[in-house]
């Protein structure tokens, strides 16, 4: 696929994009292994912090700051802590699908069931933000050849599960145009934590001089893309929360060249500017 020219508003030359996944297990989350069919409950009380304080300190960080972010979030965790759903919508942030739950993989389902599980999320965030999902991003970014397909017939215009590309683009999918708009890896708390290896400062360092390198291109002609993510589990911990928040206000010092938007805001402007779409090709 011919790589597109891309042209961000207003003369903005990078887009830059703050991801949260918020996410609820049952059986384990990431902190730790769960052996098959075994409840860890360590491992599901680390992953409740993320609805308990962690997804609360992330939002007062973004309002102190003036950015907003999408909220990659399970069904299951808007059940639990549906007041933080409701607040972090309120304050401007998409709230984007991400499966019921974080045990469930879109790969582990047929079609049908595929499809049952994005009506269910779906059902989920409108009863508490009044508003139909446009994005999604499924668990762990494990999604079939059909899952796109599904999205776009369920009234999604963007995905967040394929890696192969910096760049948005829009692709045809069932006759329907769709958004993809690529994972990246510039900030992963997760990965940067590394089992604790590592720690914020050198998150923070290697998303500083990655942007910096995103930014000379940008200089240089090549419009470009850069995104943090952390987890409402690892991410609202202040030994994170830090790194993040110093990575946001470092982007935000090019605020003359930096367009901060929301992801459904990103395929909004890719639906109503793409001259083409290619064939959807999940095998590239």
């Amino acid at each position: 696929m011919r790589r597109p020219v891309i042209e961000w508003p207003h003369g903005k030359k990078i887009c830059a994009t703050l991801t949260v996944a918020f996410e609820a297990f049952t059986r384990g989350g990431h902190f730790k292994k769960t052996k098959p069919g075994e409840v860890n409950l360590v491992s599901i009380s680390h992953a409740n912090y993320g609805g308990n304080a962690g997804i609360w300190r992330i939002l007062e960080i973004m309002q102190r700051n003036g950015v907003r972010a999408t909220i990659d979030v399970n069904g299951l965790a808007v059940e639990k802590w549906p007041e933080a759903v409701k607040a972090l919508a309120d304050a401007g942030n998409e709230i984007a699908g991400h499966g019921t739950m974080n045990d469930t993989k879109m790969t582990d389902l047929d079609e049908e069931g595929q499809r049952r599980e994005i009506r269910e999320v779906n059902r989920v965030i409108r009863s508490i933000t009044g508003k139909q999902p446009v994005g999604w991003v499924s668990p762990g970014g494990h999604h079939t050849a059909d899952t796109l397909r599904l999205l776009a017939e369920e009234g999604y215009t963007w995905s967040g599960d394929q890696c192969d590309d910096d760049l948005p683009y829009v692709v045809d999918v069932g006759g329907k145009r769709m958004t993809i708009i690529p994972k990246h890896w510039y900030f992963n708390d997760w990965r940067a934590w590394a089992g604790g290896s590592s720690d914020g400062e050198i998150a923070y360092r290697g998303f500083r001089d990655s942007f910096d390198f995103v930014l000379e291109e940008a200089r240089r002609g090549k419009p470009g893309r850069i995104d943090a993510l952390v987890h409402a589990e690892l991410g609202g911990r202040p030994y994170m929360a830090h790194a993040w928040e110093k990575m946001i206000r470092y982007v935000r010092q090019h605020d003359d060249i930096v367009w901060f938007p929301t992801r459904d805001e990103i395929a909004a402007h890719m639906l109503k500017h793409a001259k083409t779409a290619e064939p959807y090709a999940p095998m590239g």
